[in-house]
C-alpha cells in the first residue's frame, strides 16, 4: 500500500498516523510561538536600548554645553531635542504595543493549540475542520512571525537614527 504524497512519513518510512501527524504539527506550532515570543522580547529590548541611547546622548549634550561655558541651549536646539525625544518615545511605545500584540497573539495561538490537542485526543482521526484550524493556525503564526520581524527591523532602524 503506497503512502499518499502529502502525508509525512516517520523515520522508519511508514506514513504517520493522524495522531502522530497532529503531534508533529503541534510541536512545530509551539516552536513557532516560542520564536515569535523571542522576537517580541527582542523588539522590546531594542526599543529600550534606543531610549537609553537617546537619554545618554541628551545627557552628554547637556554636559558638553555646560562645560563649554555657554549659558544654555538655544530654543531651537531644545525644540529639536524635544522633537527627537518625542519621536523616540513614540517608537518605543510602538515597539511595546507590537510586543504586547505579539504576546497576545502567542497566548491566543497557545490556547488554540490546546483546543486542537483536545480535539485530536477526542477524535479518531483529524477531520476537515481540525485540518482547517491547523492550517489557519499555521498561517496566523507565519503572519505573527512576519510582524515581529518587521517590528525588529523598525526598532533597529529607529535605534540608529540621530
Amino acid at each position: 500500500m503506497a503512502a499518499r504524497p502529502n502525508r509525512p512519513v516517520g523515520p522508519d518510512g511508514r506514513p504517520l498516523t493522524p495522531e502522530e501527524q497532529a503531534d508533529l504539527e503541534r510541536l512545530e506550532l509551539i516552536e513557532q510561538a516560542r520564536n515569535s515570543r523571542r522576537w517580541a522580547y527582542f523588539a522590546t529590548f531594542i526599543a529600550f536600548l534606543a531610549a537609553a541611547a537617546a537619554a545618554v546622548a541628551l545627557a552628554l549634550l547637556l554636559s558638553t554645553d555646560q562645560s563649554s561655558g555657554r549659558s544654555g541651549a538655544s530654543r531651537s536646539s531644545v525644540r529639536d531635542l524635544q522633537d527627537d525625544q518625542s519621536k523616540l518615545e513614540d517608537r518605543v511605545e510602538s515597539a511595546r504595543e507590537a510586543s504586547r500584540d505579539a504576546e497576545g497573539s502567542v497566548d491566543s495561538l497557545t490556547s488554540r493549540i490546546d483546543d486542537l490537542e483536545s480535539e485530536v485526543q477526542s477524535a479518531d482521526g483529524p477531520d476537515e475542520s481540525t485540518q482547517r484550524e491547523v492550517a489557519d493556525l499555521s498561517q496566523d503564526v507565519q503572519q505573527l512571525q512576519e510582524e515581529v520581524d518587521r517590528v525588529g527591523r523598525d526598532a533597529d532602524s529607529g535605534g540608529s537614527s540621530p
